[in-house]
């Protein structure tokens, strides 16, 4: 869901499921779950205090289906014990994930498969260069990743967007000024 969507690891852990449309393949980003020591688990808003609707792949989708199936056959296994809550992502008694749990899962797999500096919050930045990479119009890439500004975008990303006009060059010079070659 990290890379797909390119949401914030809280915002994640903050959908519930009435914010997936199964009908139209999107989720809508209205909430940030977050975390400190003296609180404990508690909802604000997103970062920029906006809602935002992210399409998801089939495929995505599909998985989410499954993960749904999943979380239902554990909700009844638990019975009386489950914890009713809205939230998509729980722990095994229906409670809420502590966001920070993320990254300490992604700290085991980076320890597990030898693989270094492994956070939640670049696979956002993987997302959003991927898709300035294809040629997706920045306002796009913009409204997914739920910035305030377009001009957000472009300055974090600026150095991804220098890399494809560099590309966007080759392929107007490919189009225009350079012969094909043939196959043999």
């Amino acid at each position: 869901m990290l890379i797909i969507t390119g949401c914030r690891r809280g915002e994640i852990m903050g959908l519930h499921w009435s914010d997936i449309d199964w009908d139209t393949n999107q989720i809508c980003v209205r909430r940030n779950l977050l975390y400190t020591a003296k609180t404990g688990i508690y909802e604000d808003s997103t970062k920029t205090r906006t809602t935002r609707y992210v399409k998801l792949p089939l495929e995505s989708m599909q998985v989410l289906r499954a993960y749904k199936a999943w979380y239902e056959e554990l909700r009844d296994a638990v019975g009386d014990r489950w914890n009713y809550t809205p939230y998509v992502f729980v722990r095994d008694d229906g409670n809420p994930l502590n966001p920070d749990s993320i990254s300490g899962w992604l700290k085991g797999f980076e320890t597990r498969h030898g693989l270094v500096d492994v956070h939640a919050h670049k696979f956002r930045h993987s997302m959003a260069s991927i898709l300035i990479n294809q040629g997706t119009d920045i306002v796009a890439v913009s409204k997914r990743l739920g910035h305030a500004t377009v001009s957000t975008t472009t300055d974090i990303y600026s150095h991804i967007i220098k890399e494809a006009d560099a590309k966007s060059a080759e392929c107007i010079a490919d189009a225009y000024l350079r012969r094909p070659t043939k196959a043999m």
